[in-house]
């Protein structure tokens, strides 16, 4: 069988406003704010095999599992690449990323998980009796949620905790789809097209429920027979809503647009996210950062609105930065334009940062993710555990 093959890129397209405190003064690679950059990577990492975003860190793993981290993680006082420091068994056995605010999270096959915390210390927990269905997280969220394969649901800080699910109409193994995380409070996407909600609501992004919430309740919405929810994703006060039909709904915090781009008001229910530059365009991914939110289009546009690169606020954006990257001023608001193709074809948000880079999974056809698949559960067993098998 012939291997595809994987475009090998050797940078991300980087951006930041700096309000969270990337720390990029000293570092290597000058970064100038009022732009994308080129961040190169470091020179074991031509292809890269996960990646994610913290609020002030950017994590990258490479085909080998070696983890490299830039920004603020870590005791380097050296803001560019550094690796991190892993024993063999974390290497070995790596399975799935995922990053919060502050700390970095590995999956390991066996379903423990170790936690490393921005100071490189570590802890592990361990889920191998009961398994792990899911992990969500975001770049802003303070905690993360495991939902284990008895469907039990755990909040997991510097305690675990289980969420009370007995408000959730017929909870069983199939009710979850996904669960957004913003920086305290969860949407809980049900696969009867229902919403949930959990935690602290700052800025209205629980709806009209109360500002705390100690077990998932349900939250009215207008879309629930309208089309299909896809994802949700999570910014530090604001929750963004992706349906079937390519349409997106926000709520919450909105102090600069990225609920909604036309006004600076906050919102405590959801409205459809909408502009004359993208309301013909069908949207098939959405991501956020801390007051910002992105959508990509079937067309690989991806439009930055609220939050983008910082030193564009205020300044008059109705020129064209590149050949790639339009900016808009929308009565006191920005949306940035990116064209994405073959060599960066998909984002990653942080905090108060933006990553544009070459996801492979996207360029996968649904054949070969299907026989990953199947192959990396079959070596798994442990009649075939002397099988070791490198795809990537």
């Amino acid at each position: 069988m012939k291997k595809q093959q994987q475009q090998v890129n050797d940078s991300f397209l980087f951006a930041t406003n700096n309000v969270g405190g990337m720390q990029l003064d000293d570092l290597q690679n000058e970064i100038d704010e009022t732009k994308w950059n080129t961040l190169k990577f470091p020179e074991n990492c031509k292809i890269i095999k996960k990646a994610v975003c913290g609020a002030e860190f950017v994590v990258i793993c490479n085909e080998k599992n070696e983890i490299y981290y830039f920004g603020n993680f870590g005791t380097s006082e050296v803001h560019d690449w550094n690796q991190l420091n892993i024993e063999n068994n974390v290497k070995n056995n790596l399975k799935y990323l995922f990053a919060n605010y502050s700390n970095l999270i590995v999956q390991l096959n066996n379903d423990n998980i170790t936690i490393f915390n921005n100071d490189e210390t570590s802890q592990t927990l361990n889920f191998e009796n009961c398994g792990i269905k899911f992990i969500f997280t975001g770049p802003l969220s303070k905690q993360f949620i495991i939902v284990d394969n008895k469907n039990k649901i755990y909040e997991v800080s510097d305690s675990l905790k289980e969420i009370d699910t007995s408000e959730i109409d017929n909870y069983n193994s199939n009710t979850i789809k996904c669960i957004g995380c913003s920086s305290q409070a969860y949407l809980l996407v049900t696969n009867d097209n229902k919403i949930y909600g959990y935690g602290t609501s700052g800025f209205g992004e629980l709806g009209n429920l109360q500002s705390t919430l100690e077990k998932f309740q349900y939250m009215s919405t207008p879309f629930e027979k309208e089309s299909e929810i896809i994802d949700v994703k999570g910014g530090y006060f604001h929750f963004v809503v992706l349906l079937k039909s390519g349409i997106v709904y926000a709520i919450g915090y909105n102090c600069i647009g990225a609920v909604d781009v036309n006004n600076q008001n906050n919102f405590n229910y959801f409205i459809k996210l909408t502009h004359p530059l993208f309301e013909n365009e069908f949207i098939n991914r959405i991501y956020c950062s801390s007051r910002g939110t992105v959508l990509i289009t079937k067309s690989n546009n991806a439009y930055f609105i609220g939050e983008v690169v910082y030193a564009l606020q205020g300044y008059d954006c109705d020129n064209s930065i590149d050949e790639n990257i339009q900016s808009y001023k929308v009565n006191e608001n920005i949306i940035q334009k990116v064209k994405l193709g073959d060599e960066y074809n998909d984002v990653l948000a942080g905090g108060w940062h933006y990553i544009i880079y070459n996801n492979y999974n996207l360029n996968k056809s649904k054949s070969l993710q299907y026989f990953e698949n199947k192959l990396s559960n079959l070596i798994k067993e442990q009649y075939y555990n002397d099988i070791s098998i490198n795809l990537f």
